[in-house]
């Protein structure tokens, strides 16, 4: 993490839970930080895929497939969306989840893409070892007021917060260090 100028946080919301058996991206969210802090740049789409949304997954999300019917098809954004990630490293809270689709979304436009993760899952069960480690839990632990949770774009949001958090603590971390 350490010099890295620009991160984006990731969050998607699918039709189910393993792209390897058809289903897709449904909702896609970036919200970009820089040099630790939140811009308020970000790339926000639903997709609309002829996948049927799993009963599970809509009652996680709430989101229906007559929503996404007049959405753009994830085909007509990828060249959107890989000018916005433009080389960034990308954030996600269980960050497997997230690449495993969003690899597979490229590869349906023909796009090989070389992606670079970082796990919050990972950095936050180390700092509560034994907890859930779910956003709801985070946020409530930094008090950060979640507005709606399921929602790739807020969920996003309340990630980038979190993850500014880390950076913040790394960095005075380092400085006591020194």
């Amino acid at each position: 993490m350490g010099t890295y100028k620009r991160f984006l946080v990731i969050d998607t919301e699918t039709t189910g839970l393993k792209p390897e058996k058809g289903n897709r991206i449904i909702e896609l969210a970036l919200v970009e930080i820089i040099k630790g802090r939140i811009t308020g740049r970000e790339f926000h789409s639903y997709f609309w895929t002829s996948v049927v949304i799993t009963k599970r997954n809509y009652k996680i999300h709430g989101i229906s497939n007559k929503f996404l019917i007049r959405k753009p098809k994830f085909t007509e954004k990828a060249n959107e969306i890989l000018r916005f990630i433009d080389n960034s490293i990308l954030v996600a809270h269980n960050a497997l989840f997230d690449a495993k689709f969003l690899i597979n979304e490229f590869k349906i436009t023909g796009t090989k893409v070389k992606l670079r993760f970082i796990d919050t899952l990972r950095i936050f069960r180390k700092i509560f070892p034994g907890k859930r480690n779910n956003l709801r839990f985070l946020c409530s632990k930094y008090k950060i007021e979640i507005i709606r949770n399921h929602s790739a774009l807020y969920d996003a949001r309340s990630l980038a917060i979190l993850f500014t958090e880390i950076l913040k603590r790394k960095k005075e971390k380092y400085k006591l260090q020194r």
